[in-house]
């Protein structure tokens, strides 16, 4: 079901990747998206992510659904801030950092 329409104050529907591009090239605050894997895949595709908040729980639960998928364009980021919980949930942040370097892994 897509919505057409909603009840909320300066609601605006975007229907293409044009849409959002538009929008993310836009003054205002910054885009964030919670919890929709799909639109994240999405903005991965079309080179839209200029930042990642990405939360790492020490817990694996089989299948599940992917984050970062095949169609996902090769970007590199930069570890900005990062914090591990008392249970040991990592949160870090991500900012793009330019082209992909290949290499080892530093220390």
């Amino acid at each position: 079901m897509t919505m057409k329409k909603s009840d909320w104050e300066n609601t605006v529907f975007l229907t293409s990747v044009a849409d959002i591009e538009k929008l993310k090239n836009s003054k205002g605050s910054d885009l964030k998206v919670w919890g929709s894997g799909k639109l994240v895949q999405l903005l991965l595709k079309h080179d839209l992510v200029d930042e990642l908040w990405l939360k790492i729980h020490p817990l694996t639960l089989g299948k599940g659904k992917k984050l970062f998928d095949n169609d996902t364009i090769p970007a590199a980021f930069t570890l900005t801030e990062s914090v591990v919980t008392s249970s040991g949930v990592i949160i870090a942040n991500y900012k793009r950092a330019g082209k992909v370097k290949t290499g080892t892994i530093g220390a």
